[in-house]
């Protein structure tokens, strides 16, 4: 074998070695990644023009045991119409709201109709999911609308994220099943006969459209720059951030199966979708070069129930609240008004 030979092996053999750790290293990141603090998540979004002045501590920080036995965090935000009844948090730790976590439930029992727990005088709640790599304070900017008029917020930690323990992130197999025991711990908590509805930004969108295949028990859903399927997405950063061919995308989601036990590739909410009737309202940065608004565009089109997309032209990826509040504040009530009309 010739001196030329053995060094073309060993620069092919080295070649492999790299593409194979770039591959692990795509599928490693994507699945375990590493979130934003809950300190720097309070401090982005209260530093906004339309929260700033807004009283954005909780009313309570308590968790939400799921039937694995995984615990997820939560805060409530009551509708600034019930501040004095479910009041705040005064010296609230958003930098570590674990000190505050209170015991069972919170719900004042004047909020409690003589008939028992299944009756909430008509109560307005709204269970909102965050984006990846974010937490729970990254959902108060649209916990800010919703309170407004009239909606007692929930928002939660996604597995992995926030204040929670380390997990696999599965994009909505795992968190979509995390979603269903929020919804069902919120009416145990607050009644049965509370008019409900889930929003999610991102990733809280995916497993959102997700859960949909459980059929959940809720009334509305708003869906904030998700994605149809995983791939697409991973597909676009590879080639435009990092200049690299789609394929290797599919590839690392081979290789997280093999290596984790989930291949991302099968993250696809668009085919949980079937058969549900739940309105939705879509929204989507018209600027968002992350997750393309082609994703929402295809979940609108193929939607079986009531739908509408809402584009903002020059909103970038999770920012169609910042880009226009007023018209996103307008947008959920007239969507809301529709979904409550013949209720």
């Amino acid at each position: 074998m010739s001196t030329w030979m053995i060094v073309g092996i060993v620069i092919l053999a080295i070649l492999i070695v790299l593409f194979f750790g770039l591959i692990t290293a795509l599928a490693t990141s994507t699945t375990h990644p590493k979130s934003t603090s809950m300190a720097d998540g309070w401090r982005m979004e209260t530093s906004k023009p339309y929260t700033r002045d807004l009283d954005m501590r909780p009313s309570s920080v308590y968790t939400i045991t799921n039937k694995e036995g995984y615990v997820l965090h939560a805060s409530f935000l009551p509708a600034y119409e019930n501040l004095d009844d479910y009041g705040i948090i005064e010296d609230y730790d958003y930098a570590n709201p674990k000190v505050h976590i209170s015991e069972g439930s919170f719900a004042p029992e004047k909020y409690k109709n003589n008939g028992g727990p299944d009756n909430c005088n008509g109560q307005k709640f709204v269970i909102i999911s965050h984006g990846y790599t974010y937490n729970r304070h990254g959902s108060i900017k649209y916990a800010a609308p919703f309170r407004k008029n009239g909606y007692n917020c929930i928002v939660y930690d996604n597995r992995r994220h926030g204040e929670n323990e380390k997990a696999l992130t599965t994009f909505g197999r795992d968190e979509s099943k995390d979603l269903m025991a929020v919804i069902e711990d919120t009416r145990r908590r607050f009644g049965k006969d509370i008019a409900l509805g889930c929003s999610g930004e991102s990733m809280g969108t995916g497993l959102t459209i997700t859960a949909l295949q459980y059929k959940p028990e809720i009334d509305f859903i708003v869906a904030d720059c998700g994605y149809a399927d995983l791939t697409n997405v991973v597909e676009n950063s590879l080639k435009n951030t990092f200049h690299l061919p789609t394929f290797v995308g599919k590839i690392g989601g081979v290789i997280s199966g093999i290596l984790f036990g989930f291949n991302y590739n099968k993250a696809r909410p668009i085919d949980h979708m079937g058969g549900s009737t739940i309105p939705i309202c879509f929204a989507h940065g018209g600027a968002d070069d992350f997750i393309l608004p082609v994703n929402s565009q295809r979940m609108h089109e193929a939607y079986e129930g009531y739908s509408e997309y809402h584009e903002y032209p020059g909103a970038g990826h999770g920012h169609s609240i910042d880009e226009d509040p007023d018209r996103y504040e307008k947008m959920l009530v007239a969507f809301l008004d529709k979904v409550y009309k013949d209720k």
